[in-house]
């Protein structure tokens, strides 16, 4: 098969989810609206993929329109991607990259730039057009707005998270500092597993369920959050958008300004973007621990600002040398140790990262990061090697229905192969 051949393969990819670039039936969309809910959102069935692919039909939302100058980034695509394999955690082999984005994982977009060129893009469930949710993926900007702030002063990481958000005076929060916050280590009853968000007597189970169902006030909650026996705040990384949402309302308290409006100024106006920038809310508030929605590309351009060839988007270095370097060093490697997701990173790729950091969920020593979304989304950013990836996906999460999430393993594994290392 010639190159172009293969590379309209990889462009018209053939596989079960083909069916998502086609509108629905009014039938099923009737259907599939009257069953929303939470947990049906949550359960990775068709309904899901709908849903994800819809967000606005279901949450209110903010909508961030495209800039005026737009960015055309260079293709030099790659077929020879689709051949690649990477060695597993339990030391077999993985499926082709092509026999994989058939599976069971039902990736629906995956993108990857090498030296600010497009070198591999695939939509084998929506449309290039489309968007669909970063879920929490999205976390990665409300890090980066918070580092920027910090590194001009306008915040110390040090400082207990009340210090920005007055609500939270006299609450458990008072001794968890932004840095802690930034880092998911916050010490509180707040940490998302599976088992404490199928069990509606919890915290964070309660807590999501006024998010983003609408049922409460989800800041309110927030200074019920209690302490955990014998453990303090920075010691031990405990996963939860709660900590992320806290980030968010800082972010407006220190900035005087709406989360997206800063986002906007900051960094979406900065980059070219070819479609709007779309957030859920919850009580006005953007829901930054989830909620963003754009198109694939889009997302791609945002994850360029982390590598050398950022100008491929921008005309302007959104994320400097010095603050990207803040980002990968807040993390703190012994509180990751042991951690939930220390043991889904190394099922991912294959190898065991180092730390989280700064909302990412995983730090590489040779400076690679990655950010996993619900149900199959993610961000890997390879500054050194100038390599970048995005994908989209809609899968229930047990390993037992979907399998190993190898997405991120097959991003990190191309950029090994690319940068020849």
């Amino acid at each position: 098969m010639s190159k172009q051949d293969r590379i309209k393969e990889m462009l018209n990819l053939v596989t079960p989810m083909n069916k998502w670039k086609k509108p629905q039936s009014l039938e099923f969309v009737e259907a599939a609206t009257k069953r929303y809910s939470f947990p049906n959102w949550q359960s990775g069935s068709e309904d899901s993929i709908y849903f994800n692919l819809h967000i606005p039909e279901f949450f209110k939302c903010c909508v961030v329109p495209a800039p005026t100058r737009k960015s055309i980034i260079d293709r030099d695509l790659n077929p020879d991607l689709l051949d690649l394999t990477y060695t597993a955690f339990d030391g077999t082999t993985t499926p082709t990259l092509k026999e994989y984005l058939g599976g069971k994982r039902q990736v629906q977009a995956m993108m990857m730039a090498h030296k600010g060129k497009v070198v591999f893009e695939t939509y084998p469930g929506m449309n290039p057009n489309d968007i669909h949710i970063w879920m929490s993926a999205a976390k990665t900007t409300v890090g980066l707005l918070i580092s920027m702030l910090a590194q001009e002063g306008k915040i110390d990481l040090e400082k207990p998270i009340p210090t920005y958000v007055p609500r939270l005076k006299g609450s458990a929060w008072e001794k968890v500092s932004v840095k802690n916050a930034m880092n998911m280590s916050a010490g509180l009853n707040i940490e998302e597993t599976i088992e404490n968000l199928l069990n509606p007597e919890t915290w964070i189970a309660k807590w999501f369920t006024a998010a983003f169902e609408g049922t409460g006030d989800w800041q309110a909650m927030a200074q019920d959050a209690q302490p955990l026996p014998n453990e303090s705040a920075g010691e031990r990384f405990r996963y939860s958008g709660a900590n992320t949402m806290m980030l968010v309302l800082v972010t407006e308290q220190v900035t005087g300004m709406r989360w997206q409006e800063y986002f906007n100024e900051r960094v979406w106006s900065k980059i070219g973007a070819q479609g709007q920038f779309i957030c859920g809310l919850s009580e006005g508030v953007p829901l930054g621990a989830g909620l963003h929605n754009c198109t694939p590309e889009d997302f791609l351009r945002f994850a360029l600002l982390y590598t050398p060839s950022w100008n491929a988007v921008a005309s302007e270095q959104v994320i400097s040398d010095d603050l990207l370097k803040s980002i990968q060093d807040l993390g703190n490697a012994k509180a990751y140790k042991g951690s939930t997701e220390e043991k889904y990173g190394s099922d991912w790729f294959g190898e065991v990262p180092e730390k989280n950091t700064a909302q990412w969920d995983h730090y590489f020593p040779d400076g690679g990061m990655f950010k996993h979304g619900n149900m199959g989304q993610g961000i890997y950013v390879d500054p050194k090697r100038d390599f970048c990836g995005i994908y989209f996906g809609l899968a229930p999460n047990p390993d037992s229905i979907s399998g190993i999430d190898h997405s991120p393993g097959f991003l990190r594994a191309a950029a090994k192969m690319l940068a020849g290392k």
